[in-house]
């Protein structure tokens, strides 16, 4: 890695890509988001029945019933897929040594 602001950094070797160049190991703004994006729904599929239960504990305000509608048609999707039960299954698994 080269820091060209220091001073007594090296000057730069050829064909090392320096810490600003588009050749860095940074993760493009568009693959970073995408990677976000699915780790956000991977996240929201784990906790469906957190959300439902979240869901009923609303307030009654305009809009509840449709969040509360959503939130059992997503878990209600979830459980199709099985994935509440794998998620207490690794719950359950990670949890043993306690």
């Amino acid at each position: 890695m080269q820091q060209p602001w220091l001073p007594d950094a090296p000057p730069p070797r050829p064909g090392v890509p320096d810490d600003f160049s588009g050749r860095t190991a940074v993760l493009p703004l568009r693959g970073a988001l995408l990677v976000l994006s699915l780790v956000g729904v991977l996240l929201v599929m784990g906790r469906s029945e957190a959300i439902l239960d979240a869901a009923y504990g609303l307030p009654i305000l305009p809009g509840t019933e449709g969040a509360i509608a959503l939130a059992e048609a997503w878990n209600d999707a979830m459980a199709a897929l099985g994935v509440p039960g794998a998620m207490r299954a690794l719950r359950e698994f990670l949890g043993g040594g306690r």
